[in-house]
């Protein structure tokens, strides 16, 4: 593992797989600007034919799901 290889312990190491579901694309914008890693450099301007075409997707499907991951790492220089 490169992290150990640098030097590093992993004391532990855990990951979890969450959902997220959107009624709106409003909902989805204000994710967006406020979580900025998600799609750094995320404005509604610049990216204006994706929340345009997911306000659509959500009008038919009645929602839009996301799925992420997180890592959760505790480790200690050696």
């Amino acid at each position: 593992m490169a992290a150990e290889a640098a030097g590093w312990e992993t004391r532990d190491l855990r990951t979890e797989k969450l959902r997220t579901e959107f009624h709106d694309v409003g909902a989805v914008v204000y994710f967006l600007r406020k979580v900025i890693w998600m799609v750094p450099g995320f404005t509604v301007e610049r990216y204006r034919a994706e929340p345009k075409a997911l306000d659509g997707q959500i009008r038919v499907e009645g929602s839009f799901i996301a799925h992420t991951s997180r890592f959760q790492i505790e480790a200690r220089k050696t």
